[in-house]
């Protein structure tokens, strides 16, 4: 699956069909009683941060979408159903918040977010056709203005789904298929859940067009997920384990977290994001490195965090490799279909020691990562909130802001569902862009190989750096897969 943002999607033009909620549903869920439950830690940050952002009349784009091909005419009836039926399932879709207080202080904790729950026999979809658009950036920039203004999880529903007919044009090379396009405020999601989405509503599609009942997996409950995070959040003390391993490493890196290594020329205030894609290696590659990294102690995610500290180590020198990884939360069986957001930062920082060869690093790299994972039930937020607490009163209002981190996620996409039909499929996950300062890290690996994408300001340094960086990066993989292993040439920092 292709990870693009928004301004480099490119549909295919065609009549857009959108879904939208009843105006049965719409009273209803403005009338949603307050649900006990409350917002997960990660879920309660995002909502702080966005009604923030709309107070200040800044941008943001803090939804998560897909889009992927059907072959066929769309058969609207059958679609109807379909969405219906994946949105009754997964209750977090019925959700939505709002502030005790609307008009105060949104960042202030004593003004708590509270959940409305939208009953199910209320919700209802109904298609409505919108204008035949004849080039792809007209489909784009429609998209886009849909899912900006209308996947906020301040109000409901904070999804959007629609449709393009490719041949719903003039064009003489109109085909015979249809574009499904989705998504939703990002407090409901993640790319994982995104990837399930594709595969259950192919699986839903296609059992209403056969006529016959779809066999689905149970798909759990984000509402249950998020009571029993807070109550393992509830339990922390500065004594936790967790509490101790994340305020170290904290320690150990001055209070935070080392930004991108180089220049992206945009020290003096955000600017416009931007994505850019690079290949790292071809399916042969993979492999190779893959048996490499066995042989030196690690798995797969290991041996890429080791290329990574060899790569910053050569471009800039630095001797400590630290970066917050995102990993699943979806610890219980039970929540493997659920959609949510089932992620978590941890930490994966260790020190060279003079060490820039593969072998050296790669089983380092290794249990870095495994230490790093014993922290994921728990996020720095959580830390912060327990070191706060535990400082006494007057100091949970106080805010402790992280130089913002370098994300780094590694995702293995041959395991995921139904992923030999990413390619087929055109499946392309969306994200939006907005301004930012910092370069976030996404690897991903598919059946045809390994690429990285990253999102970076729009500047021409940051463009070098990237380049840079990814080719390093894919030099130092390829070598290993090639050569078995990998040392920095003499006089490389």
């Amino acid at each position: 699956m292709d990870l693009n943002l928004i301004t480099h999607w490119r549909p295919q033009p065609g009549r857009v069909v959108e879904w939208k909620v009843t105006d049965m549903s719409a009273r209803a869920a403005a009338q949603a009683p307050v649900d006990p439950a409350l917002p997960t830690t990660m879920q309660e940050r995002h909502l702080r941060r966005a009604r923030l952002a709309a107070q200040n009349g800044e941008t943001q784009s803090p939804w998560i979408g897909i889009a992927f091909d059907f072959p066929g005419r769309l058969d609207r009836a059958a679609m109807t159903r379909t969405l219906e039926r994946y949105v009754l399932r997964h209750d977090t879709l019925h959700s939505w918040f709002s502030f005790a207080d609307p008009v105060a202080d949104p960042t202030d904790t004593t003004n708590p977010i509270r959940r409305h729950v939208v009953p199910t026999e209320s919700i209802n979809l109904a298609p409505a056709e919108s204008a035949v658009l004849d080039r792809p950036e007209q489909v784009r920039d429609h998209v886009a203005a849909r899912f900006a203004n209308d996947t906020s999880a301040l109000a409901w529903p904070a999804f959007v789904f629609g449709a393009v007919e490719h041949y719903a044009t003039d064009a003489p090379d109109a085909e015979e298929s249809f574009t499904l396009f989705h998504a939703i405020d990002h407090a409901h999601t993640d790319m994982q859940s995104m990837i399930l989405m594709f595969a259950e509503t192919r699986m839903i599609y296609q059992a209403e067009l056969d006529g016959v009942e779809p066999e689905l997996p149970d798909p759990g409950s984000y509402v249950d997920y998020s009571r029993r995070e807070r109550e393992k959040a509830a339990t922390l003390t500065m004594a936790s384990p967790e509490v101790h391993g994340w305020i170290g490493h904290l320690t150990r890196n001055g209070g935070s977290f080392p930004s991108f290594p180089l220049d992206l020329g945009a020290s003096d205030a955000p600017k416009p994001a931007i994505g850019s894609r690079f290949e790292l290696a071809d399916a042969r590659d993979c492999e190779l490195f893959g048996v490499a990294c066995k042989a030196n102690g690690a798995n797969f995610i290991g041996g890429v965090f080791a290329a990574l500290a060899i790569t910053e180590h050569e471009l800039v020198g630095r001797d400590r490799y630290m970066a917050l990884s995102p990993v699943t939360t979806r610890n219980d069986p039970q929540f493997y279909w659920s959609q949510g957001w089932f992620i978590n930062l941890v930490p994966v920082g260790f020190e060279l020691d003079g060490d820039t060869t593969f072998s050296g690093l790669a089983q380092r790299a290794q249990e870095a990562y495994r230490s790093g994972k014993t922290l994921g039930e728990v996020s720095v937020q959580q830390v912060i909130d327990t070191v706060l607490a535990a400082s006494g009163p007057g100091t949970l209002s106080q805010h402790t802001t992280l130089t913002p981190p370098p994300i780094v996620s590694y995702i293995d996409g041959r395991r995921l569902p139904d992923t030999e039909n990413f390619s087929s499929t055109r499946a392309t996950g969306i994200v939006g862009g907005k301004a930012t300062q910092i370069a976030s890290i996404w690897i991903n690996r598919v059946l045809e190989g390994t690429w990285m994408a990253i999102s970076h300001p729009d500047t021409p340094e940051a463009h070098r750096s990237v380049a840079a960086y990814a080719g390093r990066l894919s030099t130092i993989m390829k070598t290993v897969a090639r050569e078995g292993d990998y040392r920095s040439p003499e006089g490389v920092r």
